[in-house]
């Protein structure tokens, strides 16, 4: 009689766990305020946006912040896509930390609690399942340690809030313009400075429907459904048009494009005989300067005379910019690079650019 009670509780046991299991694996259900409530607080204060040179980080951050103002029809899924980073420095002084997902939920724009592994709120891309209609905020707290150090030497980096609204009626998106973080990625195998985001700005913002991604050139640069644009790793140079499309739930759509420009680090640069030539590092560069004067950051340009493979070492520069002397017809045909050297006590990390050349003629 005991083995059959045994075999009964253990069962039951067996059933209960698995139905648990099904309706997490669903997301998160909303029990939400009223439509309009206002927000009256956040979780924490969020990480201010990076700091970024060469789409390298010099500070903590969100590449990808949850949308501000998302609106869905009850019953309808939503999933809030973020991609939070560390600074290169904190990378490279904390190689073997991983990132760690916790996910806070506020029903009425007051109070804020901690949304369970067992609801998903361990994800990095969140998903909420819509059962009825009202307005819930939700804020990720993305921590960086590992299982040797655990909670001494975390990292917090705070999202901005992310607000929620279930409604009855669909409300159609009748425009759309898209904007882009960055307009110039890297064409090499760096990881660091071949990717930017694209992003959707839809009217009206209580529009509900779903945004899709493209691009018109995959051998320059894909798009992921987050609107992440890579670009290719095989020197392939050249500007490639992403499109995001907000598709209606009654079948109609708009869409907005952003033009964004792949290559190797370098333009080539022409100029006539007698004139110097200048060449500049592409990408986000303005706040190379002051990590340059700091020793972190050290420059160095190189260039090769027409006709030979053999690089020669022009120094180290205190500028993302090279000027040579004034040119002559000789030096039509001669290419220069840039070697980026990032470095944080013992460790270094690297970045050459492609070579750029110098067409000179009278």
């Amino acid at each position: 009689m005991n083995n059959v009670r045994v075999k009964y509780l253990s069962l039951l046991s067996f059933f209960t766990i698995l139905i648990i299991g099904i309706f997490s694996s669903q997301g998160t259900t909303i029990q939400a305020a009223s439509v309009g409530t206002p927000l009256t607080n956040s979780a924490f204060t969020a990480t201010p946006a990076p700091d970024k040179f060469l789409n390298i980080w010099n500070t903590n951050g969100y590449d990808l912040e949850p949308d501000a103002v998302t609106y869905t029809v009850v019953g309808n899924p939503v999933t809030l896509h973020t991609d939070a980073a560390r600074s290169l420095w904190t990378v490279l002084g904390g190689v073997f930390d991983a990132p760690h997902y916790r996910w806070y939920k506020s029903d009425d724009g007051i109070n804020w609690s901690q949304v369970p592994e067992w609801q998903n709120g361990h994800r990095k891309n969140f998903p909420i399942q819509t059962s009825q209609e009202g307005r819930t905020w939700y804020q990720l707290d993305t921590q960086y340690w590992n299982y040797l150090t655990g909670w001494i030497a975390q990292t917090h980096i705070y999202s901005t809030v992310a607000e929620v609204n279930a409604v009855n009626t669909p409300i159609n998106a009748t425009n759309m313009n898209v904007n882009s973080d960055s307009d110039y990625i890297y064409n090499n195998s760096e990881g660091q400075v071949n990717t930017t985001y694209v992003h959707a700005n839809i009217d009206p913002v209580s529009s509900t429907g779903k945004v899709t991604w493209a691009v018109d050139n995959t051998n320059l640069a894909t798009v992921d459904n987050t609107g992440k644009v890579t670009a290719n790793d095989r020197g392939l140079s050249g500007v490639v048009k992403v499109t995001g499309t907000f598709h209606n739930m009654d079948s109609s759509f708009v869409a907005g494009s952003v033009y964004v420009q792949v290559g190797g680090g370098l333009d080539n640069q022409t100029v006539s005989a007698g004139q110097p030539a200048t060449f500049a590092l592409r990408g986000d560069t303005d706040s190379m300067t002051g990590l340059i004067n700091d020793g972190r950051i050290k420059v160095e340009w190189y260039k090769k005379a027409p006709g030979t493979t053999k690089a020669e070492y022009l120094g180290k520069s205190n500028s993302v910019l090279y000027t040579t002397y004034n040119t002559t017809v000789s030096d039509n045909g001669t290419q220069y690079q840039a070697k980026i050297t990032l470095k944080e006590g013992y460790k270094n990390t690297i970045i050459k650019t492609n070579w750029a050349t110098l067409y000179a003629s009278y």
